[in-house]
């Protein structure tokens, strides 16, 4: 009985450390992402040229989003962040989609 509960105690440590791996991994990409895309003020002030500058950047971090939204672990502790991140991916590319066009 006293190895049962050794090896149940062992297990709920090793979940524990998982999860609160996952959850500073999570966190620590999302504000990589949120850091590396431009602000709808940024965008604002941009000209035409620059948005040619942050194209491949988007790809990217636009990508990782993605990745981060088809986990149920990053949805469930921040899936409000993702909304927004998702949300400002979105507002880039309509602007470089605009801007492309001739």
């Amino acid at each position: 009985m006293k190895r049962a509960g050794i090896i149940l105690a062992l297990l709920i440590i090793a979940v524990g450390a998982w999860v609160d791996w996952t959850y500073h991994a999570i966190r620590t990409e999302i504000s990589e992402i949120g850091a590396g895309l431009p602000s709808e003020e940024q965008l604002n002030s941009m000209s035409p040229d620059k948005f040619a500058g942050i194209k491949s950047n988007l790809t990217t971090s636009c990508g990782r989003v993605e990745e981060l939204k088809s986990s149920p672990i990053a949805r469930f502790f921040r899936g409000h962040q993702l909304k927004a991140l998702n949300d400002r991916c979105d507002l880039i590319k309509a602007r470089l989609a605009s801007v492309e066009r001739p």
